[in-house]
């Protein structure tokens, strides 16, 4: 009987050994995890820092560079201001021709509304005479 006493002891003192380690090594992963999330917020944040300063460098090294080709080459300054002076032609142009567009969609719109109204006008009064021509012949 002391011996089924001992190892039930035993079990009960391992199981309870087994439950506070399970504890302490879970309360650990909790832990590192939290660590890792705030670490993973910085490297990422951290990550995009570097592109945007990246990006800036970027582009004030192209810049430097261009304006050294155009210093070499002045038909690229020349070629660029006709470019967007073209650019600006065209997008005038667009622009105007969409507002010349829009409104003959506009005016064709008001056109055809009148003339649906005008022939369901038309139509109303055909079918009125008809059915009053109808009524009168029906009374004589």
């Amino acid at each position: 009987m002391d011996l089924i006493k001992t190892l039930a002891y035993a079990g009960l003192g391992l199981a309870s050994e087994t439950n506070e380690k399970l504890k302490e090594k879970f309360e650990a992963l909790v832990e590192s995890g939290k660590k890792a999330d705030s670490e993973g917020k910085n490297i990422v944040g951290d990550f995009f820092k570097t592109v945007d300063s990246t990006k800036e460098d970027f582009e004030a090294e192209f810049n430097k560079n261009k304006e050294k080709l155009e210093e070499k080459f002045p038909i690229i300054k020349e070629l660029e201001e006709k470019f967007n002076k073209t650019k600006e032609d065209v997008t005038s142009k667009f622009n105007e021709t969409k507002a010349e567009v829009t409104e003959k969609a506009k005016s064709a719109k008001e056109d055809f509304t009148n003339k649906v109204k005008e022939a369901k006008e038309d139509f109303t009064k055909k079918v009125d005479n008809l059915t009053s021509n109808k009524e009168a012949n029906a009374a004589e």
